[in-house]
Parts: structure tokens; C-alpha cells; sequence
């Protein structure tokens, strides 16, 4: 009853702070394009038939269509949600949970109640993570059915981009509610959230320019520094190739024909692409269990960090 009511709470604040409501919109907007885009044999419709163009690429009759199809959604439409829009208004709309809570007067009622303080902090946290689930379950949920109804390919697994959308929010909520714990400011909380997205991301950006220009790998105690900093901090870019993985969407480089990527392009532009082709290749390869375990632990880590600075505080 006690956790309920908290979750109860998140979503009012949200609400009060029009956030939900901007990202229900979103998702019903992004629905709505995704209405007026028709997948045929041989060509795509757009706005309902009013414009067409050749398309037996994107074919939802055969296997290879499909997995195109799939990847329009999963390297497109998802990161639209989870990039620098949906995630960001996420990390706003949760960052005033603790700084609010720690309000002299308001935590006050709270530990009045048979409720200790670290079970406080967990059920907070985890109703700030119910409100991005809720988020994730409407726009994976709405896309899911379009894809099915509309462009006429049925993918379960795309549903498990629910979870991964809660995954990769929180790698960068624990960063959120540690600063919001010791600094009881949400706009710092904010920032510095953000800046960590950036720096998570960085490690694995530095290696993919490595692999773009072997003749970087010279300065071997920076590769093998920028690998083992990769794998300690959480993988949020990975996020996007667990989602192709699951759902057989190939690699983003397949979304539009080949014809088209390389076209203008000299014979070492090729080479770069095809080197960052065989990179994509070896993201999906990868072990999920090792990508999602080790971002968890380190989560974990910050959680408990957070916690203990909790318990710790004078309200």
C-alpha cells in the first residue's frame, strides 16, 4: 500500500509538471506517422496512398522485407523515444522525486509510518522506474500494434524493448537520484545526469574510431585503457543492438539499399562503411548477459552509494 501510494505520487508530479502528458503526445504522434506509411509488395505508401514510391525492399512478404521493415522501427523509430528526446524528458520528470521527498515536513510523514528510511528509498526509486515503465509499455505497446495491423509484420520479440527501455533508464536514473540525494536539487541532478550519459557513451564512441582507423590500435595502452573503462561503465549504446538482436532487425546499415548508401562514395569511403558494417556485426554479436550483467552491477553500486547517503542525511 505504502509503494502504491508512492507511485501514486510520481505520476501526480509528472503530471503537474505537464511531462507525461508531452510524452503520451509524442507517442500518439509518432503512431500517427506511422499510420500514414503503407509497406506493399513493390512499393511504400505514404499518407495513405496520396504519394507512393518503389519499394520491393521494404516488402512485408518476404523475409528479408521484414527484417528492413523491422529495422526502420528499431534503429529509427525507438531511438526517436529513447534518444535525445524521450529519455531526456524522462531524467526531468523524475529528477524532482528525491529532492522533493527530502523536504523538511513531507519525509517527515513518511518516517512517522512503520517505513525505514532505506525501504523509503527503494520504493521511491522504483516508482520513479514504474512511471518510465508505464511510458515504455505505451509507446512500445501503440508502435507494436502498428507494426502488426498496419505495415503487416508481427514481431514478439519487439516487445522486449519495454525492459531494455527501463534498462537504459536506469543506468542513468541511479546517476540522477545520487546527485539528487546529496545535493537536493533537480536541475543538478539534471545536468550532471546528462553529462554522464555523454560519458558513458564516449568509451565505446573512442573504440568504434579505433576500429574505423586500424592504424590508431598503435597506441595500445590507450585501446586497452578505453576497454577496460567500456567495460566497467554501463552500456547504454548497446541498448539499440539488443533490441536489433532480439528482433532479427540486422544491422542499421541495412535500412536503406546498399545502392543508396554507397552511392558517390570513393573506394576507401567503402571500406570505412563496410568496416563499420562488420562493427555493427560484432555488436550483435556480443553477450547480452555480460552487457546487461556488468551495467547492473555497476548500477547496483551507485544505488547503494545513494542510499547510504540517505540514511545518512538530517531532514
Amino acid at each position: 500500500m505504502q509503494f502504491w501510494a508512492l507511485i501514486v505520487d510520481a505520476f501526480r508530479e509528472s503530471r503537474d509538471r505537464k511531462i507525461f502528458w508531452v510524452l503520451v503526445v509524442m507517442t500518439f504522434v509518432i503512431v500517427a506517422c506511422m499510420l500514414c506509411i503503407g509497406f506493399e509488395q513493390d512499393r511504400v505508401t505514404f499518407l495513405f496512398g496520396a504519394w507512393e514510391v518503389e519499394g520491393a525492399y521494404y516488402s512485408p512478404l518476404s523475409a528479408i522485407g521484414r527484417s528492413h521493415i523491422i529495422g526502420l522501427a528499431v534503429y529509427l523509430l525507438v531511438p526517436v523515444f529513447l534518444g535525445w528526446i524521450g529519455v531526456i524528458l524522462m531524467i526531468v520528470a523524475t529528477a524532482n522525486m528525491f529532492p522533493n521527498l527530502m523536504e523538511r515536513g513531507a519525509v517527515d510523514v513518511l518516517l512517522a509510518k512503520p517505513l525505514g528510511r532505506p525501504r523509503l528509498f527503494l520504493y521511491k526509486y522504483l516508482a520513479g522506474m514504474t512511471f518510465v515503465l508505464f511510458q515504455a509499455a505505451l509507446f512500445v505497446g501503440s508502435t507494436f500494434l502498428v507494426l502488426g495491423f498496419r505495415w503487416r509484420v508481427w514481431v514478439p520479440g519487439y516487445l522486449l524493448c519495454i525492459p531494455l527501455l527501463v534498462l537504459l533508464f536506469s543506468y542513468l536514473y541511479c546517476v540522477s537520484v545520487l546527485v539528487a540525494v546529496r545535493t537536493r536539487s533537480a536541475v543538478a541532478a539534471t545536468l550532471v545526469t546528462l553529462f554522464a550519459w555523454v560519458l558513458f557513451a564516449a568509451p565505446a564512441i573512442a573504440l568504434d574510431t579505433y576500429e574505423q582507423f586500424p592504424g590508431m590500435k598503435q597506441d595500445n595502452r590507450m585501446y586497452r585503457t578505453l576497454r577496460t573503462v567500456a567495460r566497467i561503465m554501463p552500456k547504454t549504446r548497446d541498448i539499440p543492438y539488443l533490441a536489433a538482436r532480439w528482433t532479427n532487425a540486422g544491422v542499421s546499415m541495412d535500412i536503406f539499399p546498399r545502392t543508396v548508401m554507397e552511392a558517390g562514395l570513393d573506394e576507401e569511403k567503402r571500406a570505412q562503411l563496410e568496416r563499420a558494417r562488420e562493427k555493427e556485426h560484432d555488436e550483435l554479436a556480443k553477450n547480452p548477459a555480460f552487457s546487461i550483467g556488468s551495467s547492473l552491477l555497476f548500477e547496483a553500486a551507485v544505488v547503494v552509494c545513494a542510499m547510504w547517503m540517505f540514511n545518512r542525511r538530517d531532514f
